[in-house]
């Protein structure tokens, strides 16, 4: 740990100020420094520093809550609240994900996957992130192009869901309970779109409350879901279609860290 951090650390003990080590992610530490309030915040990848001299553990990254999962398991309900790996391992693999959602009952809120939609559907890898590897199918030169993808078993076919408004949930999920939850409704312009590093939102909102709580909740609690995530999901008819679990916050949660880690920190001292 940097001497500066070992001072400011030694700071947050001498005025009872909780510390927090957040996983080192350059692009978000910034913003959840200059946002936080009421906490001493920490930044480093779990595999380098001494966990326990902290408070909290708030794992931005999948690296660093298998991490925590192999060497400090025995700290989940006292310093963090972690989903399992096979949890995690789950969540990460889209279509066995919506494959086991469908077997435990929530088929109608799952996208049709597998074999050959019509135009546009989407070709997604099967773990990855920020819509890496993942692009629109918009007609037969596509397919063409994309055959190997679309033969491949690292990615999968999933039909596409109309509309320019993606949600994204945000929870933390502790012994069958949401204990927090923030929504973030996203606008993107006209046309087919992959949510990702090449395609950003025109413009987005946060609100405060989601319809679909008790949905999610009963969905987390299906797979033994404990811990942070976010849920993207589209709207559809009545109700939704689930896009993914994603077992980590996004990076819009500088916007409401000050609720957020409250929260967590509350679930964590009551578990």
């Amino acid at each position: 740990m940097k001497w500066t951090d070992q001072l400011r650390l030694a700071t947050c003990r001498l005025q009872r100020k909780p510390s927090v080590l957040f996983s080192r992610k350059d692009d978000w530490n910034q913003a959840i420094a200059e946002t936080l309030t009421n906490y001493g915040p920490f930044c480093y990848d779990f595999s380098e520093i001494d966990v326990r001299r902290f408070d909290l553990l708030f794992p931005l990254t999948i690296r660093d809550e298998k991490y925590f999962n192999l060497h400090h398991r025995s700290l989940h309900g006292k310093k963090a609240i972690v989903p399992t790996t096979d949890v995690i391992d789950l969540c990460e693999d889209k279509p066995a994900l919506i494959q086991r959602l469908t077997q435990l009952g929530f088929g109608e809120h799952m996208p049709a996957t597998g074999g050959r939609f019509d135009y546009p559907y989407v070709l997604k890898k099967r773990v990855s992130g920020f819509g890496d590897g993942t692009f629109i199918i918009h007609n037969s030169n596509e397919e063409r192009q994309f055959q190997s993808l679309l033969e491949a078993e690292t990615h999968f076919t999933q039909e596409h869901i109309d509309g320019h408004e993606e949600y994204a949930t945000h929870v933390i999920m502790t012994k069958g309970r949401i204990v927090f939850s923030r929504t973030c409704k996203y606008f993107f312009p006209p046309g087919a779109y992959i949510k990702g590093r090449n395609c950003r939102a025109m413009k987005r909102e946060t609100l405060e409350h989601s319809a679909y709580l008790g949905l999610f909740a009963e969905m987390l609690r299906a797979i033994d879901y404990e811990g942070v995530c976010c849920l993207d999901y589209k709207l559809q008819g009545e109700g939704i279609k689930l896009l993914e679990i994603n077992s980590r916050f996004g990076a819009t949660m500088a916007l409401f860290i000050n609720e957020a880690l409250p929260a967590y920190e509350s679930a964590v001292r009551e578990y």
